[in-house]
């Protein structure tokens, strides 16, 4: 074990709870892993406490998780040294792999953009989910589908109205004007949902809650408000918060949005890898 390295993480681990401590006005709570603590589990620690400052984090999962404490320990022994702060690093892995964040509604959630106006003409956008008029002898319906990836890569809520607009004959229904109340509705109360560390011990419903399915199905009864209860629900069936450094599709998503996060990424997974085969022949001795 690097004793440099040890102490250093222990330090900046205290550093973090009393920021966070002051950040709540709450008395920190001093975390020393004492004399039978290793880096790794230093490492977890501070990298969960970095963790918690993102928004809509699920630290939560990740507490109760040792796999992904094991994963935020790489993350953070690797991101030391580099250029980005460990904050930004969590916060591109957590907004690019599923699980790390908590399913929130979005800021325009119950809301329909309008489409664009062309500033030459003064007419609005054609729905391109709409079929084009038909040119002589065809008998295929074409669609602009260029026009459609537009829309679904900047407005998915958007694409979504107009694809079902398109489908009623180009108009909006009263089912689709009932669903989008309904929306907003319950983007309103799921904001104001506080989940956390609390939330998450007496939810019920979570993996290896040690629950019984009669103790899991009174929990359920005893919450009156529906959208809590969806919410506990959602939690429940997220996956855990795991860096994934062996998931081809997540390697090439994080070098997609941002190739330094995905070489420290690559780093963690290295690193991942020398501290089981240290434990593993630890154990053999």
């Amino acid at each position: 074990m690097n004793d440099d390295l040890f102490e250093q993480l222990q330090n900046d681990l205290q550093k973090e709870i009393q920021a966070a401590a002051e950040r709540a006005k709450a008395a920190p709570v001093s975390i020393r892993l004492g004399k039978n603590a290793n880096v790794q589990q230093v490492a977890g620690q501070l990298g969960l406490q970095v963790f918690r400052r993102v928004k809509d984090n699920r630290a939560h999962a990740a507490a109760t998780d040792p796999e992904s404490l094991e994963d935020l320990g790489v993350l953070t022994v690797s991101a030391r040294g580099s250029r980005r702060s460990l904050t930004n690093v969590i916060e591109v892995i957590a907004d690019v792999i599923p699980g790390w964040l908590q399913e929130r509604p979005a800021a325009d959630a119950g809301t329909i953009p309008e489409l664009q106006i062309d500033k030459a003409t003064g007419l609005r956008l054609r729905n391109p989910f709409l079929p084009l008029s038909p040119r002589p002898n065809e008998t295929t319906a074409r669609f602009d589908y260029a026009s459609q990836n537009v829309i679904k890569e900047q407005s998915p809520r958007l694409a979504k109205w107009l694809q079902d607009c398109a489908e009623n004959e180009g108009l909006p229904s009263a089912a689709m004007l009932d669903e989008l109340e309904a929306e907003k509705i319950e983007a309103e109360h799921v904001r104001k949902i506080q989940y956390g560390d609390k939330e998450w011990q007496e939810n019920k419903l979570r993996p290896n809650s040690g629950a019984t399915l009669t103790e899991q199905n009174l929990f359920a009864q005893n919450i009156a408000d529906p959208w809590l209860l969806k919410f506990h629900r959602q939690e429940a069936k997220a996956a855990s918060p795991r860096a994934g450094f062996d998931n081809l599709t997540v390697r090439m998503a994080l070098f997609k949005r941002d190739p330094e996060v995905r070489e420290i990424h690559r780093r963690a997974g290295e690193l991942l890898k020398r501290w089981k085969q240290e434990a593993e022949q630890k154990a053999a001795a």
